[in-house]
């Protein structure tokens, strides 16, 4: 039985590679938070990259997975890099993001107009002048057909419309959340809190007072820049 492996480091965050289908994994697994990629190819844990490993989740899965009858690997790399490292990522991501969601909005957008043509060449087919249905005239039952297209064609366009709509808020959302990360106020809140934070690091000796010191050192040249 080949064995199952969980990895973390910071750009990839949390994977579990080695599962197939219909071996139980899914079931295990699913409570424990982890979702499937199917751009990765796998099994991870949202919000694990550039973040420390989830030592109790990643325990708990291995304990599981091997409680099922599984053989498992863990190979765990918790070193984070500097915050440039991080922010460069995370940077990277968002613009991927925005610029996945904004080529849906364009395609959203241009399903919307086809709607809207197919709803126009619908209702060239009824009668002028908003004529009622002549019920037992020869006419009638093409005029129905002409409105049940009217209906179908008007329900289509709009879902499109709002599919569209929902499409554009997305990437002004996610565009929005990306700016908003190195805006002025919440550069200066986030020193901030790190200066605090720093401070009870330090009267504690803790480990966190390097991280900590990189991040501050990080935000506080951003924000002189």
């Amino acid at each position: 039985m080949d064995a199952l492996v969980i990895t973390h480091d910071a750009p990839s965050g949390t994977l579990l590679d080695g599962t197939s289908r219909g071996d139980g994994v899914a079931a295990l697994i699913k409570p424990l938070g982890w979702r499937w990629s199917a751009t990765v190819g796998a099994w991870y844990l949202p919000g694990s990259r550039d973040r420390a490993p989830r030592q109790a989740t990643i325990a708990a899965t291995a304990a599981a997975l091997a409680a099922d009858g599984h053989l498992v690997d863990v190979t765990l790399d918790a070193d984070l890099g500097t915050t440039a490292d991080r922010e460069a990522r995370l940077a990277a991501r968002s613009h991927t993001r925005v610029t996945g969601l904004t080529s849906k909005a364009e395609r959203a957008a241009q399903a919307a107009a086809a709607a809207d043509a197919r709803l126009d060449a619908a209702a060239d087919q009824l009668p002028p002048g908003g004529e009622p249905i002549k019920v037992g005239h020869h006419s009638e039952a093409r005029h129905r057909r002409a409105l049940d297209r009217v209906h179908a064609a008007l329900g289509s366009a709009a879902q499109a419309h709002t599919a569209a709509k929902d499409a554009a808020e997305r990437v002004s959302a996610a565009a929005s959340h990306a700016k908003g990360r190195t805006s002025p106020v919440t550069v200066a809140n986030r020193i901030a809190r790190l200066e605090a934070e720093l401070r009870a690091a330090q009267r504690t000796t803790s480990a966190d007072v390097d991280r900590i010191r990189d991040e501050l050192d990080y935000w506080t040249r951003l924000r002189a820049d």
